[in-house]
């Protein structure tokens, strides 16, 4: 498996954080999706600054793209989009946990398919937006609501700016429930 596909089924299978919910609480996601994101901060510290540490899990994990070696992962960005994700009150976490889990590793395999492996493409965008919609959809909100959500958290999957979208599309879908309910 490449990389970049790694990459891709690492992300998806974040949003399995919320099967966290039925079997314990929203507490204990709360809890733990805000210790893994204090974990991920952590590890990113010892592998931005020791070398060797980066060194070695480059090659045991070839998911860090080639920017991801002098600054913060994409990964450790998800958890922290997480963790903020579930300050909101419930259910918003887990509309912003499912968007954000399932929706970018969607765009990117599709967008990389255009022939745009790097940068967002129309073709990506346009996968982020259907799976996004699906997501929210499975959390029972009516369609027109989802679809909203979707364009929203699409338009800034898209744009987001300065800021990686691991952490604004789940803070921004989640907010938006939030202020919706």
């Amino acid at each position: 498996m490449s990389g970049s596909a790694l990459r891709r089924v690492l992300h998806g299978c974040t949003a399995g954080v919320l099967v966290l919910v039925p079997l314990a609480s929203w507490t204990v996601l709360r809890v733990t999706v805000v210790a893994v994101a204090i974990g991920a901060l952590v590890f990113e510290i010892v592998r931005l600054r020791v070398p060797r540490v980066r060194a070695r899990l480059a090659q045991l994990v070839p998911v860090y793209r080639s920017h991801e070696g002098r600054r913060p992962s994409g990964a450790m960005w998800l958890s922290v989009g997480y963790a903020i994700a579930t300050l909101f009150p419930a259910p918003a976490p887990a509309a912003g946990i499912l968007v954000g889990g399932l929706a970018d590793p969607a765009a990117s395999l599709v967008g990389s398919h255009g022939g745009g492996v790097g940068q967002k493409t129309l073709r990506g965008s346009v996968a982020h937006l259907v799976v996004g919609v699906a997501a929210l959809m499975a959390l029972r909100l009516p369609w027109s609501t989802a679809l909203g959500l979707g364009l929203l958290a699409t338009a800034v999957e898209r744009w987001s700016g300065p800021l990686d979208d691991n952490v604004t599309v789940p803070l921004v879908v989640s907010a938006a429930v939030t202020l919706l309910a």
